[in-house]
């Protein structure tokens, strides 16, 4: 089952960072991402996640798909609280009721 397919994917920040990017990734893939620095590894997790957009091409979640993710920046405001207890801050209240 596929849960996300990104289509001829490219994004311009400045410089070219991803060119025409064809990926479908299916329940139960791990996918590690590995370049130097600045080469758009977060861009694309942004993208993914829905919190960027790409300047070409598109990206196809499954039905119900909630994408998470962590900002490699850490606000200050979540210092205090433990990783585990910053994502349930970011569910909705059925759902963090759920895990916890």
């Amino acid at each position: 089952m596929t849960v996300m397919n990104i289509n001829a994917l490219s994004v311009i920040r400045g410089d070219l960072l991803l060119d025409e990017l064809n990926l479908t990734i299916s329940k139960g893939d791990r996918i590690g991402l590995v370049a130097a620095n600045g080469r758009g590894k977060t861009t694309l997790l942004e993208c993914m996640a829905g919190q960027s957009e790409p300047t070409n091409g598109s990206i196809v979640r499954a039905r119900g798909l909630r994408a998470g993710y962590v900002t490699q920046y850490v606000p200050e405001r979540a210092y205090a609280k433990t990783l585990y207890e910053w994502v349930l801050g970011a569910l909705p209240a059925e759902q963090a009721e759920y895990e916890s």
